[in-house]
């Protein structure tokens, strides 16, 4: 069966925050509201470490997992394998990173 490792530092979700503005028309009304920064947008969100996410791809490119991209630990397990040596059988859930931290040191 085939192992793949991760150092346990990737096994988390980094917040990020973006900021945009929207745009104005190109008049008085629309530059003073602009320079009002009355436009100001910002969302933030958390996502997988980036390392975490190039595994992910990976095992779905491959043909190990079926990423969902919907919603968090959605992802299912299509082929066996193990991961820092716990065991992935077919049909169990493939958790995101924060979760995976979890899963790999609890579950049997």
């Amino acid at each position: 069966m085939t192992n793949f490792e991760i150092d346990d530092a990737y096994l988390v979700s980094i917040t990020t925050h973006k900021v945009w503005y929207m745009k104005y028309d190109d008049t008085e009304e629309g530059l003073i509201e602009a320079l009002r920064g009355a436009g100001r947008c910002s969302s933030t969100s958390s996502e997988d470490h980036p390392k975490f996410k190039a595994l992910r791809e990976q095992l779905s490119k491959d043909g190990y997992i079926a990423i969902q991209r919907g919603w968090w630990n959605g992802d299912t397990v299509t082929k066996p394998f193990t991961l820092n040596g716990k065991q992935f059988r077919v049909n169990e859930t493939f958790p995101s990173a924060a979760a995976m931290s979890g899963h790999l040191k609890y579950m049997l």
